[in-house]
């Protein structure tokens, strides 16, 4: 199974009426700018164990990380707004609630992380690696790695944009 990140709205990930139902709620809590027409970012594909993996490996590293330790890689969303904590809002016709994180929250986690690992930050440095990776013999080496490339190049342009970045299996 695989796992994509998504720049955009709702509407990048959802269908019709739950893509609408979703971004109701979320400009409900959170100030999410609808941005309709502008063509959304997809990271490149990784291993869904991937998500898994690099959490384990965040947990070793930083003493607190819940944007990144406490989301499951289903129905999670990184907002552009700044809060402290991981929410569960629930949707109607969604089984689960959906996560919010913050998206500045996640590049600080991202960034205290990379430098306790020694990964890059840089945008030059992260697409090597991502371009180092797909032409890999191995697809399956180093899936934490992978992950994080796909997560920070993701994050990176969703606060450039000033959109969500969606967590997509």
């Amino acid at each position: 199974m695989s796992l994509t990140f998504i720049v955009g709205t709702a509407a990048d990930v959802f269908a019709g009426d739950l893509a609408s139902a979703i971004d109701a709620e979320l400009r409900k809590q959170f100030p999410v700018e609808a941005r309709d027409g502008e063509e959304p970012y997809h990271s490149e594909p990784v291993d869904a164990t991937g998500w898994r993996q690099l959490q384990q490996r965040v947990l070793r590293s930083l003493d607190l990380a819940p944007q990144l330790t406490t989301v499951d890689a289903y129905q999670a969303v990184y907002v552009p707004a700044a809060h402290p904590n991981v929410e569960h809002l629930p949707i109607a016709n969604l089984a689960d609630p959906l996560q919010v994180g913050s998206l500045p929250a996640l590049i600080e986690e991202l960034q205290r992380f990379a430098s306790t690992a020694s990964l890059p930050t840089d945008d030059l440095e992260l697409m090597k690696l991502g371009a180092h990776y797909l032409e890999a013999d191995d697809p399956d080496a180093d899936l934490d790695v992978q992950t994080y490339v796909q997560l920070m190049l993701s994050a990176k342009q969703a606060a450039a944009r000033q959109q969500a970045l969606w967590v997509v299996v």
